[in-house]
């Protein structure tokens, strides 16, 4: 169960992180942000995004596998 949380929690990470990405790409953009800069924010920001996606479903699974599915 812990590896399927993380498994789903990579796949999803990936996704919300690529959408933080662009996102905040095109918001920095309209504030004057240009080349490296604009790139650093928004990596950093994709890269925040991917790793809370991931702990979170690290804890869920954690959660689910000792607390609410006893096998």
């Amino acid at each position: 169960m812990l590896v399927i949380s993380i498994l789903i929690g990579i796949i999803f990470g990936f996704l919300a992180a690529l959408m933080a990405f662009v996102i905040t790409w095109h918001e920095y953009e309209k504030h004057k942000f240009t080349g490296k800069r604009l790139f650093k924010e928004a990596f950093q920001s994709a890269i925040f995004t991917f790793a809370v996606f991931l702990i979170l479903s690290f804890i869920i699974g954690f959660i689910l596998k000792h607390f609410v599915i006893n096998e």
